[in-house]
């Protein structure tokens, strides 16, 4: 458990780092694993690439590797809709601030960490992990396609700065 949290403290502060990544090496390249915006999608990345990255680094260090990768792809897809219920949950109730949303990403990044461990742990994922590794695809996909051809809905469009 203390390689798990060490790897997602340093796969979140990586995330911190990649918000900013675009702005300084601004690049389709970059743009691949960084925000180009200040829209809810683009900031997903913060959540998708280094959790990818944590992920890897811990699969060395497992033994049963299918298991290991079945974890991360559920948490991989648990973390996201953990992120946006908070988040639109929030600002339904009126509550927008830029610390929270800071927040709320460090407690996002623990949940989806805790639970691909838990997963792991529990032998819970293995089953499904074929179908989540599609979705996982799938979900990385669209977050490389919609940095260059998002469409014009609510979760696409920049967030004023408070």
């Amino acid at each position: 458990m203390n390689m798990w949290f060490l790897v997602a403290l340093v796969a979140s502060l990586a995330g911190t780092a990649l918000h900013f990544l675009y702005d300084v090496l601004p690049s389709p390249l970059t743009a691949l694993i960084a925000p180009v915006n200040e829209s809810v999608w683009e900031h997903l990345k913060l959540l998708f690439w280094p959790t990818v990255v944590g992920a890897a680094v811990l699969a060395g260090r497992r033994r049963n590797k299918q298991r290991h990768w079945s974890s991360f792809f559920v948490a991989l897809l648990g973390t996201p809709a953990f992120l946006l219920l908070c988040f639109y949950g929030l600002k339904a109730f009126g509550i927008e601030s830029v610390v929270l949303d800071i927040i709320l990403y460090y407690i996002s990044m623990a949940f989806g960490f805790t639970l691909a461990f838990f997963l792991y742990k529990k032998s819970r994922a293995e089953h499904y992990g074929g179908f989540a590794l599609m979705l996982v695809i799938l979900y990385g996909a669209c977050l490389i396609l919609f940095t260059f051809a998002a469409p014009d809905l609510p979760i696409f469009r920049e967030m004023s700065m408070n």
